[in-house]
This record gives C-alpha cells, structure tokens and sequence, in this order.
C-alpha cells in the first residue's frame, strides 16, 4: 500500500469533510450538504463513503477523493494538502526507505505467486487428480460458471506438487513459505501447505489474490477448514470473503449480509443473493466490522442455526458478562455488537435460520425464504431478548432470575439513554420485576452502569493483559504488542535483553520474534503454548503511534519495566530489612546507630562483622539503591523520556536490581 493510499484508508471522508461543511447529512447511503466550493440553495454536493469520494454535482461539476477535498477548501498545493491529511491520519510523510521499497517488491512477488497458485489449483480441478473434488462440488451444487466466476480449485495429493510449479517459474522457496502456499520442515525444505484439499482462493476489497481457504475431502483429515497463516498479504481477522464482488451490490442495497462459510457466500451469490460475505469461520472482529462500515452501516448476521439463539450463544453472553475481557477485545461478541452500533452508527441485526439449515441449504432451496428472513432479521438485542425467552420458564423464579442476568450485559451495553430505557421496561416484563430491580442488575458495584466497549478503552486493555498473563509483570505484553504490531521497531527491539521478559511464554516468543525477520510468516511453526501467547497479543487493539516515536517508546517501555521491576524487589527487602531491624533493636542492638553510620560511609567494614552490623548494612545498602531508583525516575520524568535516566549497570548501585 502506498503512502497516500495508506492516509487515505485511515481517514474517515464523512468525519474529515463535515469539520469543513457541518451541515452535511446523511441522505440514504450517501451525505448531502450545499456546495463550499460555490452559492447554492439547493444541496448539490454528495459525498459516498463507499467509494471514499465526493462530488459536486451542481455549478463545480468536480469532485475527488479526501486529499483532493482539502487542497481545495484550504486552497493549497497538493503536497501541502497531502502533509494536512497525512497529520491528520497519524501518517509520516517521507521518501520511502530501501526497507519499505523491498517490502513493496516482496508484496508484489507474494500477489504474483498467490496468482500463479490459483491458476495451478484451478487447472488441478479439471485434471485427472481432481476427480473425488469435482464429485464433491456437483454434490453441493456448485455449476461451470460458479466454479469459473470463484475460480475453485483442488490441491493435489503430494508434498510438492505446487512448490515445484512455482519454482519452475522463477519463484524463491522463501517466496512460497512467505505467500503461505508452503510450510518449512525443521530439517529444511519446504512442503505444500494444502494437499488433496478444495481450495477457495480469497481475494481482498479490491480484488488483490491475498491467501486461500482449503477444505478437507477425506472425513478424518483435521483440520476440516485451513487457511493460509498470517503473512504479509493475508490477515484472518481483517478479512472477508466475497467481499471483492459483494461491495458494490452491499453499497446499492445498503445492506450486507455476513455468513459463515466459503459455500454460504457461493451458493447466495449463484442464486442472485449478491450482498453476501463470510468471516470464514471465525467471530466478526473489529477489523471486519470496520471494513464493512466502508460501504453500508446496514450489517445482517445469517448464521446457521444451531449458532444463532442456541444454548452456547446464550452461555457465551453470560461469560462475556463475566471476566472473558480476551474476547471482548480480540472480537465482537453480543454485547459487543450491541455497543458497537454506536460506535459505527450501524444497524445490526441477525436473522435466524431455521434448525437444521445453514445458508447455503436454505438459499438453494427456497432463495427467497432467505431473502424475507434477512428482511424480517431482528435488531441484536430483540433476537438475544427472544432467544433468551424462548428459553425461559416464566412460571419458574430462577428461571427468570437467570434469564435477568444473561440479559443484562446486553442492556448495559447500550449507551443511548431512550434505547436502554426501552429494554430495561421490556426485561423488567419478562422478568416480573421493577424497573429498578433491573437497573441494580445492570450495575457495576457503586452504581454506575456497566457498558462494555466493542472497542476496549486502555485500562479495559491494560486488565486483559494481567488476566491473561496470568501474573506476567505489568509491561511485558505491551512491550510485545508494539513490536509484533509494528515492523518499525524491529531494529530497537533486537536490541532489548531477552532478560526484560520474565514470563518464560513471553521470552520464548520475543526471541523467536527477533531470530525471524519475517516472523509473521512462520508463526504456524511456533510451539502451541507460544502460538496462543502470540494470537492473544496480537489480537489486543494498538494504537496509531507515530513511526518517528516507537524507536523511543520501545526502549522506554523496556527500560521502565525495568525500573518498576527494580522498585518492586527493593521495597520487599526495605520491607524485611525493617522488621529485622525492629527485631534487633527490641534485643538491645544499636542497629538504627549503625544503619546511620553505614549510610554516611557508604558501607560498614566487611570481615568479622556482627548480625547487627549485617542487618544495618543490608538496611543501608537498600535505602542506598532506592533512593538511587528514585534519582532515576526523577531524571525520566525531567527528560521526558523513560529510559534516558537509565545508567549504566556497571556505574549505578541499582543497575544490577533494574537488570
């Protein structure tokens, strides 16, 4: 992605132009305001949030993207325009760097190969090998021009089939590993990543082959469903399927409906259903839903049925009520999709199947039963409300007491005031309770309403990271999260003690993170308990830090966890050293004296020294390096900077406690 491209993707067009033009408002899928540009009483200038685009269709008769927007309110040059919207974005404008310039040209190698292989497992299909899949997708249904139009293909049944394709072709081995299409054996060598598997290519918004699905044509191979692992192009969590030919129809529509599966989206697409995407699999998480807000506010879940009001979705409501903060930051759970329509101004519903079907049965049989139950589809809230209903014996006190609580998560979850009002009057019915009795349910301990975030806030954050840690001391998974989420801190990280991390998970991860340039590559070789330690930091939400300030703040980051470390240990021991000498001194030793004495000489005499010299030694000794730990704190809050106070361990009492 190039630098204006990059501005233009993270800022919002609606949100940028109504700072200049407040009186801009939404009219259908698009905005509509009267033009700044000229006198007008008539509102003739739209802007599509869709497209990221606005135009005058009035006396200007001209229009553009959001750089060319504020060049022309501001009346600057482009490339002053383009500085304004780059500070705007959180973007650093530069000539890009040798490393940027290879990263672009690797990307472009990866797409070119993820192209080659989509051709090569297309063709496989129509080969002799392709038999047992071809069976397979005229059992679903699947026509020539469906298969065409996705381009689906089959992995053949060997180890090499498509390495050996793509290097025929003038493609790296590490070429391969980096695109996903192979995976590295410990003792060398590459293999295929997909054998004797259906293969659903997968595209980005604009069409760029990214990565691939595979779904396994023998009953026993596991798992049922892979994808191509984290790389440079493909990022599970940020993806949709379909949504390359779903876009422009969810625009029109203003409506997009999201399934689960490769064949929900096919088989809706195949009978004129063409606003339809998948989160392949995987709960819808952040980076999804704010794909989607692109093109429509408008977001429909048709999940399968035994999903969508089922016993396990209502205990996933209850324990996102609980302490399962991960979740709430890793994806959109309920709740979560709840809090979440005010963040996006969306309207959210989900409609549910009928048992025993699933999109694509239903959609090839009656498509437009499918059709009304997406246009009967209910708000989240109503559908949890019912679900959880259905499910209550009213006749039954603590059937309702239960149905009270795993309801009200969603209720707190709701920021306006009239909505919240309504489901509280409406739990408070199915309940048989007053309306307070409902408000104390939804309250935190002190009375202050619990309404959790779609987007966790940096304490909710800060909490996931102790809890999931398990005792990791404070510090070590932010200073992960940046260096994961960040390639620009490699060069600092590289340079941290692998020592900063005392969990062993953490460590383990972070050296394996500095052995690999290209870590994000080979994270499906990582050892489980990594692996999950890696999914879970990498899931947390970052901020949009400057580029110019991570080289700092990683090096701070590690040098304060450093210090607090230090702290920490020193208080314990003032602590013991204190009532060792309280002890002391109940037995008639001088110890407060001769802590006195060795704190203005630095140190007592070493050699035949008694317990209340030790003691008083140890005690000064300690005050020492404390006081030492404060001088530094003072000299990082004074610099601004919180590794600059940092001495050397050699020169500094404390420096082997801040190690």
């Amino acid at each position: 992605m190039s630098t204006i491209d990059d501005i233009k993707s993270r800022l919002d067009i609606v949100e940028t132009v109504g700072g200049y033009v407040p009186e801009l408002k939404k009219s259908g899928r698009t905005w509509k305001a009267n033009c700044p540009f000229h006198q007008e009483r008539t509102p003739s200038f739209v802007v599509d949030p869709g497209r990221g685009t606005w135009h005058c269709f009035g006396a200007c008769s001209t229009g553009g993207d959001v750089i060319s927007f504020v060049q022309r309110v501001e009346n600057v040059e482009f490339r002053e325009a383009l500085r304004l919207c780059a500070d705007r974005a959180g973007v650093e404008l530069r000539p890009p760097s040798p490393r940027e310039r290879e990263q672009r040209e690797q990307h472009e190698r990866l797409l070119q190969a993820n192209e080659a292989a989509a051709l090569f497992y297309h063709a496989a299909l129509d080969g002799p090998a392709g038999s047992e899949a071809r069976d397979y997708v005229a059992q679903r249904g699947l026509d020539e021009q469906t298969l065409s139009t996705w381009q689906i293909g089959y992995a053949p049944d060997g180890w090499s089939g498509l390495l050996d394709h793509l290097l025929a072709r003038g493609y790296s081995e590490q070429d391969v590993v980096d695109a996903g299409l192979a995976s590295q054996r410990e003792s060398g060598g590459a293999y295929d990543r997909f054998r004797h598997r259906l293969i659903f290519p997968t595209r980005d918004q604009r069409g760029r082959m990214i990565g691939f699905g595979a779904r396994a044509l023998r009953p026993d191979d596991e798992p049922k469903y892979l994808n191509t692992p984290q790389t440079p192009l493909f990022d599970k969590s940020g993806t949709l399927y379909g949504l390359d030919r779903a876009w422009d129809e969810a625009r029109r529509a203003d409506r997009i409906v999201v399934v689960e599966g490769y064949m929900d989206v096919i088989a809706s697409h195949q009978f004129g259903i063409r606003n339809v995407v998948a989160s392949m699999g995987t709960s819808i998480t952040e980076k999804q839903m704010m794909l989607i807000k692109r093109y429509t506010p408008n977001v429909v879940l048709a999940l399968d049925a035994d999903n969508a009001g089922s016993e396990a979705t209502l205990r996933g409501v209850e324990v996102a009520a609980g302490a399962a903060d991960r979740t709430t930051v890793a994806t959109i759970d309920w709740r979560g999709l709840v809090s979440y329509q005010d963040v996006l101004q969306a309207d959210l519903r989900v409609a549910s199947l009928p048992d025993g079907e699933d999109p694509d049965s239903l959609v090839r049989s009656d498509p437009d039963r499918f059709r009304q139950l997406i246009d009967d589809a209910l708000p989240v809230a109503d559908h949890l409300f019912q679900a959880v209903t259905d499910a209550t014996d009213t006749e039954d006190a603590r059937s309702r007491s239960r149905a009270l609580q795993a309801l009200a998560p969603t209720v707190s979850a709701m920021s306006d005031p009239v909505v919240r009002s309504h489901y509280v009057q409406k739990l408070a019915r199915m309940a048989r309770v007053d309306e307070r009795t409902v408000l104390q349910a939804i309250a935190r301990p002190g009375g202050r309403a619990a309404r959790p975030r779609a987007v966790a806030t940096p304490s909710e954050v800060q909490q996931a990271q102790q809890r999931q840690a398990r005792g990791t001391p404070d510090g070590e998974q932010q200073l992960l999260a940046l260096l994961l989420g960040r390639s620009e801190c490699r060069e600092a990280g590289i340079e941290i003690d692998a020592g900063t991390f005392e969990d062993s998970t953490n460590r383990r991860l972070f050296e394996a993170w500095c052995a690999v340039e290209e870590f994000e590559a080979r994270e499906d070789e990582l050892d489980e308990d990594v692996y999950e330690r890696h999914e879970a930091i990498v899931a947390l939400p970052l901020p949009d830090y400057r580029s110019d300030h991570l080289a700092e703040m990683v090096a701070g980051i590690a040098k304060e966890l450093r210090l607090r470390r230090a702290r920490g240990r020193l208080r314990e021991a003032a602590i013991d050293h204190a009532e060792a000498m309280r002890t002391a001194r109940l037995d008639g030793e001088p110890v407060v004296e001769l802590a006195a004495k060795a704190v203005a000489a630095g140190a007592l005499a070493t050699g035949s020294i008694g317990e209340a010299e030790r003691i008083a030694s140890e005690f000064a000794e300690t005050t020492q390096r404390q006081r030492a730990l404060v001088r530094q704190g003072a000299a990082v809050r004074q610099d601004g900077d919180t590794g600059r106070g940092l001495a050397a361990a050699g020169d500094d009492p404390a420096g082997e406690d801040a190690r």
